[in-house]
């Protein structure tokens, strides 16, 4: 899948993130899982869309730069 933004990435804040799974469907290439409930975000796979980053209840999803 083509990245949206090639200079950003999702990552999830742990200590805010209350893992309700909410943003799990909203991420087209499946990007993020919850194991062990820790929820991650596959580098290689977000586009960078930002689709999980606002309807995150407790914002704990930001897009942020990378190299």
């Amino acid at each position: 899948m083509r990245r949206v933004t090639p200079d950003t990435i999702a990552v999830v804040d742990l200590a805010v993130c209350d893992r309700c799974g909410l943003c799990l469907p909203l991420c087209p290439p499946e990007a993020i899982h919850l194991e062990l409930n820790v929820l991650t975000v596959d580098r290689a796979g977000c586009t960078g869309c930002e689709k999980c980053v606002g309807p995150c209840p407790v914002g704990a999803l930001a897009m942020v730069a990378y190299a």
